[in-house]
């Protein structure tokens, strides 16, 4: 490891004084965006936890805009599957946390504009994001329960459209897309600024028939921000969105065999029951801050969301499910920097709680039955956190915290015919963390950091419990976790080239993992390993070797084990964890002319990995290519983008989602073809 450090150190040098002699007086550490997702403000060069930011020219130039998976796999250590299901909804994995989710995200802390939008338990969907609005993405690599809280093996932090600045243009923009398998997608947006106050709203209806029998999407989606600004040291937002999906399809997974005889079909009992699910989802938000000069300021949050859910699963026997859930939340964050010593202090706390109403019917081929479960069930969370960021030397940076949490979690049986399985338990946490920055040299850093994080499970994972009875299950307990990383950043004098490369190594103890019992696909159940190991390297590269050219890459290689883990099938001490490939990566060629045409493509692999705990599934590496191209001009007050692309270029048979230890083989969902999409962005600007 020393050589391996010493010889990078000694290439590194050898590129900067290439490019330019360094100024030994300077250190300027990658300016490049500040982070809001370690809560202490920091330059992302200055930051000693591993941390990732996309643009808006990223997130949105020619996408699709219907998944985060669009643009996650360019950052490395970040893995997702299922994009395709939007019953199923998005899988996402940080360093391997998140990669047991039944459905969606799971173990990793999701915030819009600073706002959770995981619930208090963990859990987290996107289907109600419009990504139509969003213009920034940072993800929190590595554990960081003593930032967050609960399920914070990563964090994901997204933010929205600023209002128009004062004095600044009134706009007004329309895009309209179109694509392979019935996709369609139009989105308006407009704003202004009156005054003191400024206001930004955009709304999306979308819709897909997907690429398999029984995957048809339709929603209509809704964002509004409004700011008033009191005076230049304060600003009120308020935050509103809202969404509306009346139908999501659920193809289910397929056998080796039904793959083999068509990959377009949907699985035969998915058929008969009518999965899917369906939902109407709202949340509003008020965020107050308020600075005193340079060195101080406060930020304080409240938030409520509500959540009408219905789920059709492919059995008979308690396979409809429908829960109306409600979660709300306040925080307040305090910062202050030391006159006169190099030392920045931030104090705050959160307060959360989330109450689900949940019921279970007999699914009688897509029809509602006899009712088989009726439960209250609450997770309420509070917790405090103090952080410093200490500079007692020009190269040399401290960074350190520590969070409390204490969670109470109860579930009231309404269903009495069987008795009454109502409980309630809860859990007390200490999550310290610490980290230092080395300036090596004026644009180059080493850092490392130890970190922890606890994860409770989530209502969903206790509520499915597999005595078949209401209440939870009895055998789950919180999984936790404490990580190691250290890692080194870099860039040329004349920021032609930027990288990063980070080492890390982290011990799970009580690792919830997922699995499915015979006649009940799509109901997940979930049981404690022993302890698992996380190990691995990221690296990633921008490159600007000539003006408008880019060549950006990304590329994670991990080894995921259980170090013990006994159950009823085995002993898989030893095995990997299922659904993560060892290696994975990702580069793209961008290329944007002054004519204003734009040019680019990528280039996403995936090495292999297992479906199953037993490590007896294999799926096979993909390669999967991508193109876009298109023009975009001004022509004064108005604006003009066309695009045009295609996905899956070479015409990979892949796996879009695989199913973790599903029962009976059906692991498989079969990925689409080459595919295209095709559209136009028309924007006007009134000053």
């Amino acid at each position: 490891m020393r050589r391996t450090l010493f010889i990078l150190w000694l290439l590194h040098a050898a590129i900067v004084a290439f490019s330019q002699q360094p100024d030994s007086l300077l250190f300027d550490t990658l300016r490049t965006a500040v982070v809001s997702a370690t809560r202490l403000p920091v330059q992302t060069g200055e930051s000693v936890l591993a941390v990732s930011i996309l643009g808006a020219e990223r997130l949105r130039t020619a996408q699709a805009q219907l998944s985060l998976a669009e643009n996650l796999g360019a950052i490395p250590g970040v893995f997702t599957l299922g994009d395709a299901n939007f019953s199923q909804d998005l899988r996402i994995s940080v360093r391997g946390f998140g990669a047991r989710a039944g459905f969606g995200i799971r173990g990793i802390k999701l915030l819009l504009d600073g706002i959770p939008e995981s619930a208090p338990d963990g859990q987290a969907q996107v289907d109600n994001l419009d990504l139509a609005v969003v213009n920034r993405l940072e993800v929190l690599r590595g554990a960081s329960g003593g930032l967050w809280g609960n399920a914070s093996g990563g964090v994901i932090s997204l933010g929205t459209d600023p209002v128009p600045p004062g004095n600044g243009p009134v706009f007004v923009e329309s895009r309209i897309a179109a694509g392979s398998f019935g996709f369609r997608q139009l989105h308006v947006k407009t704003g202004a600024h009156l005054g003191k106050t400024g206001w930004i709203a955009g709304v999306t209806r979308q819709q897909t028939n997907g690429f398999r029998e029984h995957s048809t999407m339709r929603a209509t989606l809704a964002h509004v921000k409004l700011a008033w600004s009191p005076d230049t040291a304060s600003t009120l937002t308020v935050l509103l969105n809202f969404a509306h999906s009346p139908r999501a399809d659920d193809p289910g997974a397929l056998t080796a065999d039904q793959v083999v005889a068509g990959r377009r079909s949907a699985n035969a009992a998915n058929l008969q029951f009518k999965a899917g699910e369906s939902l109407q989802q709202g949340r509003a938000a008020l965020i107050y801050e308020k600075k005193w000069g340079a060195r101080r300021s406060i930020r304080l949050r409240s938030y409520a969301s509500g959540r009408d859910f219905e789920n059709r699963l492919p059995f008979q026997n308690g396979g409809q499910v429908a829960f109306q859930r409600f979660f709300a939340g306040a925080g307040g964050q305090y910062e202050w920097t030391a006159p006169s010593t190099p030392l920045q202090l931030t104090a705050g706390f959160d307060v959360d709680r989330q109450s689900d109403k949940r019921q279970r019917f007999q699914n009688l081929n897509g029809e509602r039955g006899e009712q088989n479960l009726d439960q209250t069930e609450i997770f309420a969370g509070a917790g405090a956190y103090a952080l410093a960021r200490w500079t007692p030397l020009p190269r040399f940076v401290l960074s350190g915290g520590l969070r409390y949490d204490a969670v109470f979690l109860r579930a009231t049986d309404h269903f009495l015919s069987d008795g009454d399985q109502s409980g309630e338990e809860g859990f007390q946490r200490v999550s310290p963390w610490g980290g230092l920055l080395l300036r090596l040299l004026p644009r180059l850093q080493g850092y490392a950091n130890t970190t922890t994080n606890f994860e409770t499970p989530t209502l969903t994972e206790l509520s499915n419990n597999p005595a078949g009875t209401g209440g939870f299950s009895a055998e789950l307990r919180p999984q936790y976790t404490l990580s190691f990383e250290t890692g080194l950043r870099g860039a040329t004098r004349n920021r032609r080239l930027d990288w990063e490369l980070a080492f890390f190594h982290t011990r799970t103890r009580d690792e919830l993992t997922p699995y499915e019992i015979a006649g009940q696909p799509g109901r997940t159940y979930y049981r404690n390993a022993g302890e698992v190991s996380r190990r691995g390297v990221e690296a990633s590269a921008n490159w600007f070797p000539a003006p408008g050219l880019a060549v950006l890459a990304a590329w994670s290689w991990s080894g995921f084990r259980f170090e013990s883990y006994t159950t009823p099938a085995g002993d898989f001490s030893g095995k990997h964890l299922p659904l993560l490939p060892q290696q994975h990566g990702n580069m793209e060629l961008r290329w944007n002319h002054r004519s204003g045409i734009f040019v680019f493509a990528g280039a996403r692999l995936a090495g292999h990995f297992f479906a199953d705990d037993a490590n007896t599934v294999r799926i096979d590496r993909q390669v999967l290519l991508k193109a876009r191209a298109g023009w975009r001009r001004t022509f004064g007050p108005a604006g003009i983008e066309l695009f045009a692309g295609a996905d899956n270029l070479a015409g990979e048979l892949y796996y879009n989602n695989v199913r973790p230890n599903a029962a009976a083989g059906r692991y498989f969902e079969p990925g689409a073809g080459r595919s295209w999409l095709g559209g136009m962005l028309l924007r006007w600007n009134k000053w």
